[in-house]
């Protein structure tokens, strides 16, 4: 277990002197968060933002009037996300605390990406997204987090044992390493409770970067045409650090 998870909260908090990579708190524009990024019913269909009544990222409100950053795509649009500022590098570790809810889940739909950013697809050891935070194939869907190791198949490494709530805030702590070369740890904490403890993975392609929405989902199992799918993420505050899991207290569900 990352050591910032084994020393009390308080303390953690006087020793850090780093700045936060995000420090995203509703309703601040997208901008705060990173770039905005919209795709329509195909790849390569890019919308500009902020988008329109079909598909969008802005600044309001969920239903019940709390402020957040508002995503919303109507039936089979591919994508809304917020490409995470900051700079990332190898040998290091990254910290973070994400809350946000859900009007609608769907298998595939996916919440949080490590993504790669080198954009070498003819590598046989290829990662396009290392991880992720998405929504089990296998129904009924269940909130999971996934690994593809490299030129692998994707694999779940742990998926929810019950159903997800919708309309309903959630928070998400992710702890991670970047050692080049592999054996990589990852952990993960879902509403407060530690979920998965993970060694030994490759998590560093050369130049990564997260990713923060909803993404796919569109089709499947529960709606093999995509026709009816509507999907609307309210996300409320987002810290990244590369210091301590107790930077990102505020949002990761672990400081309440």
């Amino acid at each position: 277990m990352f050591l910032s998870a084994l020393v009390p909260l308080s303390i953690l908090l006087s020793l850090s002197t780093s700045t936060l990579l995000i420090n995203y708190s509703a309703p601040s524009p997208v901008s705060d968060l990173g770039q905005c990024q919209l795709e329509g019913s195909f790849k390569g269909d890019h919308i500009a933002c902020p988008g329109n009544s079909s598909i969008y990222i802005k600044a309001g409100t969920d239903p019940n009037g709390k402020p957040a950053l508002h995503y919303h795509r109507d039936p089979t649009f591919r994508r809304a996300e917020v490409e995470g500022a900051g700079a990332y590098a190898e040998n290091k570790h990254y910290y973070v605390g994400y809350e946000f809810s859900l009007g609608n889940v769907h298998e595939h739909l996916t919440v949080f990406q490590w993504k790669d950013g080198t954009g070498d697809t003819t590598s046989s050891t290829y990662q396009d997204v290392p991880f992720s935070l998405t929504f089990s194939e296998d129904l009924p869907t269940h909130f999971s987090i996934g690994y593809a190791p490299p030129g692998g198949k994707f694999e779940y490494l742990w998926i929810d044992s019950s159903d997800f709530s919708v309309n309903t805030s959630h928070n998400v702590a992710l702890a991670w390493d970047t050692i080049s070369g592999g054996n990589n740890k990852l952990e993960m904490w879902f509403d407060g409770t530690h979920v998965l403890e993970k060694d030994g993975l490759t998590l560093w392609t050369g130049k990564c970067y997260t990713k923060y929405g909803i993404y796919r989902g569109e089709k499947g199992d529960h709606d093999p045409e995509g026709h009816s799918n509507v999907f609307d993420s309210y996300v409320y505050g987002v810290q990244l650090s590369d210091a301590s899991l107790a930077e990102v207290a505020k949002y990761s569900g672990l400081g309440k």
